[in-house]
């Protein structure tokens, strides 16, 4: 498999190879405390494939990691209308008021 194209915010590990959908996501994939001054090595590392699953991140079709639950597929619903003064809410008739022809065909 070839290496994913780097566009846009995009980016690889340096540390662990992996690939990410953005600096942010990949910003998040490092845990740890850096290095305080007169310190020489931090506790700043990569999170493992096994913890960035268990966090709910998900590799995409592409190759990338990802901690934002992808879009879901259009779904055709209507949203609910709103019942302000401009639009008045229109109550469903009762079920008395509700008119039933006997002999229609």
């Amino acid at each position: 498999m070839s290496a994913p194209r780097l566009t846009g915010g995009r980016c690889q590990c340096p540390q662990c190879g992996e690939y990410f959908t953005s600096d942010r996501t990949f910003d998040r994939h490092r845990v740890g405390q850096f290095a305080k001054p007169g310190e020489r090595l931090g506790t700043r590392r990569c999170l493992a494939v096994a913890e960035m699953i268990a966090a709910g991140w998900a590799m995409n079709a592409r190759g990338f990691w990802t901690n934002v639950p992808p879009r879901p597929a259009h779904v055709d619903v209507a949203a609910p209308r709103s019942t302000s003064a401009i639009q008045p809410h229109c109550p469903t008739p009762a079920l008395s008021e509700t008119r039933v022809s006997a002999g229609a065909p």
